[in-house]
């Protein structure tokens, strides 16, 4: 599996001169025509971050590829038999691509309140992620914002992993997100879909954003 992550600001002329003639004649002519320059950074820096983790993981070169780049929807790599997910939040973009579904979640690491993590996570996730705060469960569920730096980034860690396991599914129903469950601790962090594997799962400091990768094995 590889992933990365890329800040649309970061996209530069040489990004764009070497890059922007991998793309079909097809793909240029509709990134040249999105009349919003911050969706053309956000579809120009998919194309490029999918061909730079698919070069790596493919080894071939990155003009090598056919995609249909759709972040936080289906991706697809139409030559190759490898499977590709791109999403965005905000400026920035980040794809993983592999041998089995994958699913990749950048989500920020932000005040919340208990009422937000009632309506994604479990009983034991909530615990989980209380267990960090200095205050009593009482206490907690009348704050109207949950701003503990611990809580904050261990809730935006659960919040990835459902979002990254939703992705790895093939973009079920959304609904459902919170019917899986994840437990973490001292060895990792388990699933409770048997066919889902936590590749990775971090707080990225520089961003301040929340990093999962769920892979779901195939079925043979």
């Amino acid at each position: 599996m590889i992933y990365k992550l890329m800040n649309i600001n970061s996209l530069d002329e040489e990004l764009i001169k070497n890059y922007f003639p991998m793309l079909t004649e097809a793909r240029q002519k509709k990134i040249a025509s999105m009349k919003n320059t911050e969706e053309r950074s956000v579809a120009f820096c998919a194309e490029i971050i999918a061909r730079q983790c698919l070069s790596k993981f493919c080894d071939a070169p990155e003009f090598s590829f056919s995609l249909l780049c759709n972040p936080n929807s289906r991706s697809v790599v139409g030559n190759f038999n490898v499977e590709i997910c791109i999403v965005r939040y905000n400026e920035f973009v980040a794809c993983a691509v592999s041998d089995n579904f994958v699913g990749i979640s950048i989500v920020p690491v932000q005040s919340f309140s208990f009422k937000d993590a009632q309506k994604l996570l479990s009983d034991s996730e909530i615990r989980s992620v209380f267990s960090e705060s200095v205050y009593s469960f009482a206490e907690l569920v009348n704050f109207t914002e949950c701003k503990e730096e611990n809580v904050k980034q261990k809730f935006a860690i659960f919040n990835s992993l459902k979002e990254a396991h939703y992705y790895s599914t093939g973009r079920g129903v959304r609904s459902e997100i919170n019917k899986i469950i994840f437990e973490i601790n001292n060895n990792g962090i388990i699933c409770s879909d048997e066919n889902a594997k936590v590749s990775v799962s971090h707080i990225n400091n520089d961003f301040l954003l929340a990093v999962s990768v769920v892979e779901r094995k195939k079925n043979e």
